[in-house]
């Protein structure tokens, strides 16, 4: 039997990759593959790919006109990679996803989620986060479920390299997505974009296969709030609860992650009244529509960082003296 990391691939091969998820959520597969086509795409086909760890995701693959001429192979995964009636963005469905992208040969990929919002600040402050933003996340939260991809060279960093975890949402390709969102901003279908310049929002994923209690989310409130006084001279740091794809794999594959939020609702807990209706309207009307439009121009615009190696995405994973692999069981 191969080992995951001999295993075979079939699917298809591309630089860029979406796994935008909720943000899609009240669009079938088909009318989401219908609306880039729609684009002047053209849709190469989409299955399940089998894996290692069992029957993958589908993968959809297109071809997307580039403004120069050509075309640039691209890569959508539904929700996440999340596969129903299992568990969500689970170990075993985060080791599926991110085995693809490492046999597909992805260097970039998108991220949209959306997320219940903790901020310190009082909600009638505007600088605030609510309901209705777009926020380019600063930091996360690490979580049990973000692990390495088991029998390959990306098990685990350590003992070779050492891995860290500044800036895990590649700043350039944030830069190129801020334009995109202004624009909605200005039309009025987002209320606010926020970025790491102006305050520092860190993902929470859940640690359950449901919403926070009331004291998990009044819990962060005051670690945000102790954090925002401890340093009175940096932006003011809150948490977006919701997913969090596995920032630490991605920076370990090399992949320049662009993780964007948008707000559906203040966190449980904070006493702001129905979660159900605020989520559910801006999931069915206020997003969908604009999702597909800015990725659909990224997926047509996005270039890598110059000199991409050199970027944190790359420059963060150091190499370690051999002798420290020497001092480990297994080694000879």
């Amino acid at each position: 039997m191969s080992s995951p990391a001999d295993f075979p691939y079939d699917g298809p091969r591309a630089a860029f990759a979406s796994l935008t998820g909720s943000p899609l959520w009240s669009l079938p597969i088909d009318a989401v593959v219908a609306a880039f086509v729609a684009r002047g795409w053209t849709h190469r086909g989409g299955r399940r790919i089998p894996t290692p760890y069992g029957l993958g995701p589908e993968v959809h693959a297109f071809d997307v006109p580039q403004t120069g001429g050509g075309v640039r192979p691209f890569i959508w995964i539904p929700s996440y990679g999340d596969i129903l009636g299992e568990e969500t963005q689970s170990a075993t469905t985060l080791r599926r996803v991110f085995w693809i992208l490492w046999k597909a040969g992805v260097e970039a990929a998108i991220v949209g989620g959306n997320s219940g919002v903790c901020d310190p600040r009082p909600h009638s402050d505007p600088a605030s986060i609510q309901p209705g933003d777009l926020v380019l996340p600063w930091s996360y939260r690490t979580h049990q479920e973000h692990r390495g991809l088991p029998g390959t060279p990306y098990a685990a960093p350590w003992p070779r390299h050492n891995l860290f975890l500044d800036a895990p949402f590649c700043p350039a390709l944030a830069a190129q997505l801020l334009p995109l969102a202004q624009n909605y901003e200005a039309k009025g279908t987002i209320r606010k974009v926020h970025t790491p310049e102006t305050v520092r929002a860190a993902l929470v994923q859940v640690e359950t296969v449901t919403f926070e209690t009331d004291f998990d989310v009044l819990m962060w409130r005051a670690i945000n709030k102790m954090i925002s006084d401890i340093e009175p001279g940096k932006p003011p740091v809150a948490t977006l609860h919701g997913d969090c794809v596995n920032p630490l794999l991605a920076r370990f594959l090399g992949i320049h992650l662009l993780y964007y939020h948008l707000v559906c609702n203040y966190a449980q807990g904070l006493g702001t009244g129905e979660i159900h209706e605020t989520l559910t309207g801006l999931f069915l009307d206020a997003y969908p529509a604009m999702v597909i439009d800015v990725e659909g121009k990224l997926a047509e615009t996005l270039t890598l960082p110059h000199g991409h190696a050199s970027c944190r995405c790359r420059a963060s994973l150091m190499e370690n003296p051999p002798v420290f692999v020497e001092a480990m069981s297994g080694c000879r």
